[in-house]
């Protein structure tokens, strides 16, 4: 009778000599479910020895490279750790190829091993991925430009997408669900898909139409009309928008705002060196005069509207002389005292180095209403400096409060106790 010897793998063999050296060394009887469990722990382990060679090798080299090198896209590589990921996928990939011949007699524990290794694989390759998208956003971050908030919301556009998908993948993995079965079960709930995805889809619209139309960008001063919200832009995302508010909070509103609501973009003005000023000071009607013989002396002392009352004296008497009793006041023509200050104004901002003097200088009459008679003044400051422009505005108004009683006007304001005791 003929023996049939069953030729053994070195693996097997290998295993058949573990069990028999703990039976007799240690009179341990390994039991075929305690061997398969050692054995995935040692697998795991030489895995991770794999993975921690290779990065204790590749490691320091990366990071002399990163020193010597002002490439940002090597350094930020670097930073966001994708190369990291790379390496993960080496053992990882070692795994794959070789779990066959390693657990091809147990095809449970196989089935298991591999499963569990295909979703860590998964796992790592999304990591992988959503590291590189955010080293590109940090390149196109150095640059902040208008560019950055279209590839920002791209990305993170994409993210969503990535991570969708990624969960399909890692259900076929888990329960080996065909494909098809995935592509018509999401066929059928399309509509719950597009609401999951409604404000991710509206925000990446948004911030392309914002890169598009290169209406903002991060660290522009803003003023949003929704919610009258003003400040510095810190963050585009796809779904909300950061803005540091000038008393340093923070205040969000969603990306679709940009392009539905009006927003004003400060920076073009910042740009020019200049900055507006449009502030009215609201008069009392009833402390308009006409100019008497005694106040125009007293204007032709001031400096600044010195030639304008000489010449007005002068022109308003050849005028007059044709006019029949120009001795009353409304018959001829006359200076008003609210005429002259309006003249004074106009004079003392274009004295001003503070003033833009290339840019118009505005001092209007508005329409009367119950609280007084406003008078606007409209000039652009030399310089954009929230400190100075704020200085500058308040100097000329502290000096235009109180030069108006020169010219007997009055202030039109609420009546306080003070005031009423003074009646």
């Amino acid at each position: 009778m003929k023996l049939q010897v069953q030729d053994k793998s070195f693996y097997e063999e290998f295993s058949d000599g573990v069990k028999f050296f703990f039976n007799q060394q240690f009179k341990i009887d390994l039991s075929e479910n305690l061997f398969n469990f050692l054995e995935i722990v040692a697998w795991i382990a030489i895995l991770f020895v794999i993975d921690f060679v290779l990065r204790a090798i590749i490691f320091p080299i990366l990071k002399k490279m990163t020193k010597i090198t002002q490439n940002n896209w090597f350094n930020f590589l670097y930073k966001n750790k994708v190369f990291t990921s790379t390496i993960h996928l080496i053992p990882l990939s070692f795994a794959l190829s070789m779990n066959i011949l390693l657990f091809k007699d147990d095809g449970s524990v196989f089935y298991t091993v591999q499963k569990i290794t295909q979703l860590i694989t998964l796992i790592v390759f999304t990591q992988l991925i959503f590291r590189f998208i955010n080293t590109i956003i940090d390149v196109y971050n150095e640059e902040n430009s208008y560019t950055t908030i279209g590839v920002r919301t791209f990305g993170q556009m994409l993210k969503f997408i990535i991570t969708f998908f990624s969960i399909l993948s890692g259900i076929m993995i888990l329960f080996t669900v065909d494909q098809n079965t995935i592509i018509t079960v999401l066929g059928a709930l399309t509509a719950a898909v597009l609401l999951i995805f409604r404000d991710a889809i509206f925000g990446f619209v948004s911030g392309l139409q914002i890169s598009y139309s290169k209406i903002v960008k991060v660290g522009d001063w803003i003023t949003i009309s929704k919610g009258d919200i003003e400040g510095t832009v810190k963050e585009i995302n796809i779904n909300l928008v950061k803005i540091e508010k000038f008393d340093k909070s923070i205040a969000t509103v969603p990306t679709v705002d940009l392009v539905s609501s009006q927003v004003t973009n400060h920076m073009p003005m910042m740009a020019t060196g200049t900055r507006q000023i449009k502030r009215s000071i609201s008069f009392n009607v009833n402390s308009f005069k006409f100019c008497d013989e005694e106040m125009l002396n007293q204007f032709e002392k001031i400096t600044l509207i010195n030639h304008y009352i000489l010449s007005k004296r002068e022109e308003i008497t050849l005028f007059n002389q044709n006019v029949t009793n120009s001795e009353i006041d409304i018959n001829g023509r006359n200076l008003t005292n609210i005429g002259v200050f309006r003249i004074y104004v106009e004079n003392y901002l274009k004295s001003l180095n503070t003033i833009s003097q290339n840019d118009s200088i505005i001092v209007k009459q508005l329409p009367v209403s119950p609280l007084g008679m406003p008078l606007e003044i409209g000039c652009f400051t030399t310089t954009s400096s929230n400190l100075e422009f704020e200085r500058i505005q308040s100097d000329i108004f502290d000096h235009l409060l109180t030069a108006c009683r020169k010219f007997e006007l009055e202030i039109m304001q609420s009546i306080s106790l003070s005031d009423i005791k003074k009646l």
